[in-house]
Protein backbone atom coordinates (compact mmCIF):
# COMPACT_ATOMS: atom_id res chain seq x y z
CA UNK A 1 0.00 0.00 0.00
CA UNK A 2 2.67 2.21 0.90
CA UNK A 3 1.75 5.23 -1.25
CA UNK A 4 -0.80 7.50 0.32
CA UNK A 5 -2.39 10.02 -1.90
CA UNK A 6 -3.29 9.01 -5.06
CA UNK A 7 -2.98 5.60 -6.97
CA UNK A 8 -2.39 6.44 -11.00
CA UNK A 9 -3.82 3.88 -13.43
CA UNK A 10 -1.86 2.47 -16.18
CA UNK A 11 -2.83 1.87 -19.77
CA UNK A 12 -4.88 -1.65 -18.94
CA UNK A 13 -6.58 0.87 -15.83
CA UNK A 14 -7.06 4.22 -17.65
CA UNK A 15 -9.27 1.50 -20.94
CA UNK A 16 -11.40 0.00 -18.54
CA UNK A 17 -12.34 2.93 -16.31
CA UNK A 18 -13.03 4.68 -19.95
CA UNK A 19 -15.70 1.78 -20.75
CA UNK A 20 -17.46 2.07 -17.48
CA UNK A 21 -17.60 5.73 -17.88
CA UNK A 22 -18.84 5.75 -21.64
CA UNK A 23 -21.59 2.96 -20.48
CA UNK A 24 -22.84 5.02 -17.56
CA UNK A 25 -25.35 7.71 -17.88
CA UNK A 26 -25.62 10.37 -20.04
CA UNK A 27 -25.53 13.74 -18.18
CA UNK A 28 -28.46 15.27 -19.97
CA UNK A 29 -30.56 12.22 -18.44
CA UNK A 30 -32.44 12.82 -15.18
CA UNK A 31 -31.25 11.71 -11.95
CA UNK A 32 -32.90 8.54 -10.12
CA UNK A 33 -31.19 8.23 -6.54
CA UNK A 34 -31.47 5.06 -5.24
CA UNK A 35 -31.27 4.61 -1.14
CA UNK A 36 -28.11 5.34 0.31
CA UNK A 37 -28.36 2.04 2.24
CA UNK A 38 -28.82 -0.63 -0.48
CA UNK A 39 -26.13 -3.19 -0.52
CA UNK A 40 -25.38 -3.45 -4.22
CA UNK A 41 -21.78 -2.73 -6.57
CA UNK A 42 -18.62 -1.00 -6.09
CA UNK A 43 -18.24 2.47 -7.52
CA UNK A 44 -16.59 3.52 -10.89
CA UNK A 45 -16.81 7.23 -9.36
CA UNK A 46 -18.51 9.81 -7.27
CA UNK A 47 -19.52 13.33 -8.54
CA UNK A 48 -20.90 16.61 -7.56
CA UNK A 49 -22.47 18.63 -10.68
CA UNK A 50 -23.13 22.11 -11.46
CA UNK A 51 -26.62 22.30 -13.48
CA UNK A 52 -29.47 23.65 -13.34
CA UNK A 53 -31.66 20.64 -14.12
CA UNK A 54 -29.97 18.63 -10.79
CA UNK A 55 -30.21 18.56 -7.35
CA UNK A 56 -25.95 19.02 -7.22
CA UNK A 57 -25.95 19.46 -3.17
CA UNK A 58 -25.58 16.21 -2.87
CA UNK A 59 -22.76 13.81 -4.10
CA UNK A 60 -23.93 11.20 -6.72
CA UNK A 61 -22.23 7.57 -7.09
CA UNK A 62 -22.32 6.09 -10.48
CA UNK A 63 -21.36 2.08 -10.23
CA UNK A 64 -19.43 -0.41 -11.89
CA UNK A 65 -22.96 -1.32 -13.90
CA UNK A 66 -23.37 2.08 -14.68
CA UNK A 67 -26.21 2.74 -12.26
CA UNK A 68 -26.68 6.07 -10.44
CA UNK A 69 -27.31 6.24 -6.91
CA UNK A 70 -27.63 9.72 -4.66
CA UNK A 71 -25.27 9.70 -1.36
CA UNK A 72 -27.96 11.79 1.08
CA UNK A 73 -26.68 11.28 4.58
CA UNK A 74 -23.77 13.35 4.01
CA UNK A 75 -22.97 16.68 4.77
CA UNK A 76 -23.80 18.61 1.76
CA UNK A 77 -20.88 19.85 -0.62
CA UNK A 78 -18.05 17.85 1.45
CA UNK A 79 -15.36 15.53 0.78
CA UNK A 80 -15.54 12.04 -0.08
CA UNK A 81 -13.06 9.44 -0.94
CA UNK A 82 -12.88 6.04 -2.51
CA UNK A 83 -11.07 2.84 -2.24
CA UNK A 84 -9.08 2.07 -5.33
CA UNK A 85 -11.67 -0.59 -6.20
CA UNK A 86 -14.62 0.88 -5.85
CA UNK A 87 -16.06 -0.64 -2.73
CA UNK A 88 -15.30 1.56 0.40
CA UNK A 89 -16.74 4.89 0.60
CA UNK A 90 -15.65 7.66 3.05
CA UNK A 91 -17.34 10.66 4.00
CA UNK A 92 -18.90 13.46 6.39
CA UNK A 93 -22.14 11.79 8.25
CA UNK A 94 -25.34 15.20 8.16
CA UNK A 95 -26.67 15.07 11.55
CA UNK A 96 -24.13 14.00 13.86
CA UNK A 97 -21.13 14.84 11.67
CA UNK A 98 -19.39 11.71 12.52
CA UNK A 99 -16.71 10.76 9.43
CA UNK A 100 -17.73 7.24 8.46
CA UNK A 101 -17.07 4.43 5.76
CA UNK A 102 -19.71 2.61 3.63
CA UNK A 103 -19.11 -0.77 2.35
CA UNK A 104 -21.06 -0.14 -0.94
CA UNK A 105 -21.05 -3.85 -1.69
CA UNK A 106 -22.12 -5.40 1.67
CA UNK A 107 -24.33 -1.84 3.02
CA UNK A 108 -22.01 -1.65 6.38
CA UNK A 109 -21.54 1.51 7.57
CA UNK A 110 -18.52 1.78 10.00
CA UNK A 111 -18.46 5.21 11.78
CA UNK A 112 -14.82 7.01 13.83
CA UNK A 113 -15.51 7.49 17.35
CA UNK A 114 -13.95 11.06 17.23
CA UNK A 115 -16.56 13.55 17.19
CA UNK A 116 -15.86 16.13 14.72
CA UNK A 117 -14.50 19.60 15.49
CA UNK A 118 -17.38 21.86 17.10
CA UNK A 119 -16.71 24.58 13.79
CA UNK A 120 -19.16 24.93 10.82
CA UNK A 121 -18.52 22.80 7.96
CA UNK A 122 -18.91 26.13 5.88
CA UNK A 123 -15.60 27.27 7.67
CA UNK A 124 -13.75 24.03 8.31
CA UNK A 125 -13.71 21.45 5.53
CA UNK A 126 -13.32 16.94 6.85
CA UNK A 127 -10.85 15.54 3.85
CA UNK A 128 -11.37 11.93 4.89
CA UNK A 129 -8.60 9.65 2.82
CA UNK A 130 -9.15 5.56 2.95
CA UNK A 131 -5.76 3.80 3.15
CA UNK A 132 -4.90 -0.04 2.38
CA UNK A 133 -7.80 -0.83 0.61
CA UNK A 134 -10.39 0.31 3.27
CA UNK A 135 -8.79 -0.59 6.52
CA UNK A 136 -7.67 2.82 7.70
CA UNK A 137 -8.82 6.33 7.41
CA UNK A 138 -6.88 9.13 7.60
CA UNK A 139 -8.81 12.42 8.29
CA UNK A 140 -7.46 15.92 7.83
CA UNK A 141 -9.10 19.20 7.57
CA UNK A 142 -8.81 22.46 6.10
CA UNK A 143 -9.88 26.00 7.00
CA UNK A 144 -12.42 27.21 4.36
CA UNK A 145 -11.41 31.19 5.23
CA UNK A 146 -8.92 33.19 7.95
CA UNK A 147 -8.78 33.04 11.55
CA UNK A 148 -10.09 29.61 11.72
CA UNK A 149 -7.56 26.92 13.40
CA UNK A 150 -6.98 23.55 11.74
CA UNK A 151 -7.63 20.62 14.09
CA UNK A 152 -4.49 17.80 13.66
CA UNK A 153 -5.28 15.23 11.46
CA UNK A 154 -5.45 11.33 12.50
CA UNK A 155 -5.58 8.38 11.52
CA UNK A 156 -8.46 5.82 12.17
CA UNK A 157 -8.61 2.01 12.37
CA UNK A 158 -11.78 1.98 10.50
CA UNK A 159 -12.83 -1.81 11.97
CA UNK A 160 -12.85 -0.58 15.70
CA UNK A 161 -13.50 3.45 14.91
CA UNK A 162 -10.38 4.38 17.15
CA UNK A 163 -8.54 6.44 16.66
CA UNK A 164 -4.87 4.98 16.03
CA UNK A 165 -2.51 8.20 15.56
CA UNK A 166 -2.96 12.13 15.79
CA UNK A 167 -0.63 13.92 14.30
CA UNK A 168 1.78 16.76 14.80
CA UNK A 169 0.19 20.10 13.82
CA UNK A 170 0.79 21.54 10.76
CA UNK A 171 2.40 18.29 9.36
CA UNK A 172 0.43 15.91 6.51
CA UNK A 173 0.36 12.11 6.22
CA UNK A 174 3.29 10.53 4.12
CA UNK A 175 2.97 6.75 4.50
CA UNK A 176 1.15 4.72 6.77
CA UNK A 177 2.61 0.95 7.46
CA UNK A 178 0.46 -1.89 6.34
CA UNK A 179 -0.01 -3.11 10.08
CA UNK A 180 -0.75 0.87 11.20
CA UNK A 181 2.63 0.40 13.32
CA UNK A 182 4.56 3.80 11.97
CA UNK A 183 4.20 6.46 10.44
CA UNK A 184 5.90 9.16 7.99
CA UNK A 185 4.28 12.94 8.21
CA UNK A 186 5.54 15.94 6.10
CA UNK A 187 5.59 19.58 6.80
CA UNK A 188 6.90 22.35 4.82
CA UNK A 189 10.81 21.91 5.93
CA UNK A 190 11.28 18.61 7.42
CA UNK A 191 9.84 14.65 7.47
CA UNK A 192 9.20 12.89 10.36
CA UNK A 193 8.55 9.07 11.16
CA UNK A 194 6.93 8.17 14.24
CA UNK A 195 6.66 4.95 16.17
CA UNK A 196 5.98 3.64 19.36
CA UNK A 197 9.26 4.25 20.21
CA UNK A 198 9.22 8.61 19.12
CA UNK A 199 9.62 10.64 16.53
CA UNK A 200 12.38 10.88 14.41
CA UNK A 201 12.41 14.41 12.50
CA UNK A 202 14.88 14.91 9.86
CA UNK A 203 15.13 17.97 7.42
CA UNK A 204 14.01 18.31 4.47
CA UNK A 205 16.26 19.42 1.48
CA UNK A 206 16.86 22.91 0.39
CA UNK A 207 15.12 22.44 -3.01
CA UNK A 208 12.43 20.78 -1.54
CA UNK A 209 11.60 23.50 0.90
CA UNK A 210 10.67 26.22 -1.74
CA UNK A 211 7.13 27.12 -3.20
CA UNK A 212 8.36 25.86 -5.78
CA UNK A 213 7.75 22.19 -4.42
CA UNK A 214 4.63 20.77 -5.58
CA UNK A 215 2.39 17.70 -3.93
CA UNK A 216 4.34 15.74 -0.79
CA UNK A 217 7.03 13.37 -1.10
CA UNK A 218 6.10 9.99 -2.21
CA UNK A 219 7.94 6.91 -0.54
CA UNK A 220 8.45 3.46 -2.32
CA UNK A 221 8.75 1.79 1.24
CA UNK A 222 12.42 1.15 0.29
CA UNK A 223 14.16 3.72 1.56
CA UNK A 224 13.02 6.76 -1.08
CA UNK A 225 11.20 9.44 -1.89
CA UNK A 226 10.27 11.35 -4.58
CA UNK A 227 8.83 15.05 -5.16
CA UNK A 228 7.73 17.01 -8.52
CA UNK A 229 9.41 20.87 -8.17
CA UNK A 230 7.34 22.97 -10.80
CA UNK A 231 9.18 25.66 -12.94
CA UNK A 232 7.62 29.01 -11.78
CA UNK A 233 5.17 28.76 -8.65
CA UNK A 234 4.63 32.44 -7.30
CA UNK A 235 1.25 34.18 -6.23
CA UNK A 236 -0.72 35.44 -9.39
CA UNK A 237 -0.37 32.35 -11.76
CA UNK A 238 2.87 31.32 -13.53
CA UNK A 239 3.68 28.27 -15.19
CA UNK A 240 3.68 25.61 -12.92
CA UNK A 241 4.60 22.95 -15.13
CA UNK A 242 6.73 20.29 -13.89
CA UNK A 243 11.10 21.33 -13.90
CA UNK A 244 12.82 18.64 -11.73
CA UNK A 245 12.10 15.19 -10.31
CA UNK A 246 13.72 15.08 -6.86
CA UNK A 247 14.38 11.89 -5.02
CA UNK A 248 15.62 11.91 -1.40
CA UNK A 249 17.21 9.26 1.28
CA UNK A 250 14.23 8.98 3.90
CA UNK A 251 16.81 7.87 6.49
CA UNK A 252 19.20 11.09 6.11
CA UNK A 253 16.88 13.48 4.11
CA UNK A 254 19.82 14.26 1.53
CA UNK A 255 19.39 14.29 -2.67
CA UNK A 256 20.20 11.05 -4.57
CA UNK A 257 18.59 12.06 -7.88
CA UNK A 258 17.71 15.88 -9.10
CA UNK A 259 17.02 15.11 -12.57
CA UNK A 260 15.10 17.64 -15.30
CA UNK A 261 11.76 17.13 -16.56
CA UNK A 262 10.80 17.62 -20.02
CA UNK A 263 6.78 16.69 -20.17
CA UNK A 264 5.04 17.28 -23.38
CA UNK A 265 2.43 19.41 -21.35
CA UNK A 266 1.13 22.54 -23.25
CA UNK A 267 -0.78 24.14 -20.57
CA UNK A 268 0.49 26.50 -17.99
CA UNK A 269 -1.38 25.16 -15.71
CA UNK A 270 -0.28 21.68 -16.19
CA UNK A 271 0.18 20.80 -12.17
CA UNK A 272 2.36 17.19 -11.52
CA UNK A 273 2.00 14.95 -8.38
CA UNK A 274 3.88 12.03 -7.90
CA UNK A 275 1.00 8.96 -7.21
CA UNK A 276 2.85 5.92 -7.03
CA UNK A 277 6.14 4.11 -7.56
CA UNK A 278 6.07 1.60 -10.43
CA UNK A 279 9.43 -0.07 -9.97
CA UNK A 280 12.28 0.63 -7.45
CA UNK A 281 13.49 3.54 -10.12
CA UNK A 282 10.51 4.51 -11.68
CA UNK A 283 7.74 6.67 -10.33
CA UNK A 284 3.88 7.36 -12.26
CA UNK A 285 3.30 11.23 -12.54
CA UNK A 286 -0.52 11.96 -12.83
CA UNK A 287 -0.59 15.20 -14.68
CA UNK A 288 -3.22 17.99 -15.08
CA UNK A 289 -4.21 19.71 -18.65
CA UNK A 290 -6.62 22.65 -18.98
CA UNK A 291 -9.76 20.19 -19.41
CA UNK A 292 -11.08 20.07 -16.06
CA UNK A 293 -10.73 16.55 -14.83
CA UNK A 294 -8.55 15.52 -17.84
CA UNK A 295 -5.14 13.83 -16.67
CA UNK A 296 -2.63 12.34 -18.29
CA UNK A 297 -0.20 9.65 -16.53
CA UNK A 298 3.56 9.55 -17.00
CA UNK A 299 6.21 6.64 -16.40
CA UNK A 300 9.34 8.68 -15.21
CA UNK A 301 12.73 6.98 -14.36
CA UNK A 302 13.83 9.17 -11.34
CA UNK A 303 17.58 8.57 -11.92
CA UNK A 304 17.64 10.02 -15.67
CA UNK A 305 13.94 11.78 -16.01
CA UNK A 306 13.15 9.50 -18.86
CA UNK A 307 9.21 9.41 -19.49
CA UNK A 308 6.89 7.32 -21.28
CA UNK A 309 3.40 8.12 -21.07
CA UNK A 310 1.19 5.31 -19.35
CA UNK A 311 -2.14 6.11 -19.68
CA UNK A 312 -4.95 8.98 -20.04
CA UNK A 313 -8.19 9.62 -18.19
CA UNK A 314 -10.98 11.89 -19.12
CA UNK A 315 -13.88 13.23 -17.25
CA UNK A 316 -16.98 10.69 -17.49
CA UNK A 317 -19.49 14.09 -18.44
CA UNK A 318 -19.68 17.28 -18.11
CA UNK A 319 -20.89 19.81 -15.76
CA UNK A 320 -18.83 18.43 -12.96
CA UNK A 321 -17.49 20.49 -9.91
CA UNK A 322 -15.87 17.60 -7.73
CA UNK A 323 -14.91 14.30 -9.12
CA UNK A 324 -13.57 11.34 -7.08
CA UNK A 325 -12.54 7.94 -9.39
CA UNK A 326 -12.18 4.99 -7.72
CA UNK A 327 -9.33 4.09 -9.56
CA UNK A 328 -7.34 7.12 -8.59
Amino acid sequence: MRKLVVIAAVVAACAALILVWTAARAPDQPVRARPATQAGEPAAYAYLCDSQDQKCDHWFVVTSGGKTWQLTDAVKGGHVDLTADGRYLAYQRAGDGRLVVRDLVGGTVRAAQEAAPGVATDLLESRPTLLDKGRWLYVSYAAVQDGVKEPPGFVVDVATGRTMWRLPGDTQLVELDDDGSRLMVAGDKSFSVIDASGTTTTPLPARLRTVEATGTLAPNGTGQAAQVVSRNFPAGGADIRPARLVTIDTGTGKVLHDVRLSLPLKDRSGICDVSQWSSSQEVLLSCGTDVLFHEIVFRVDTRTGHYTKAGETRPPRSELIELVRAAD
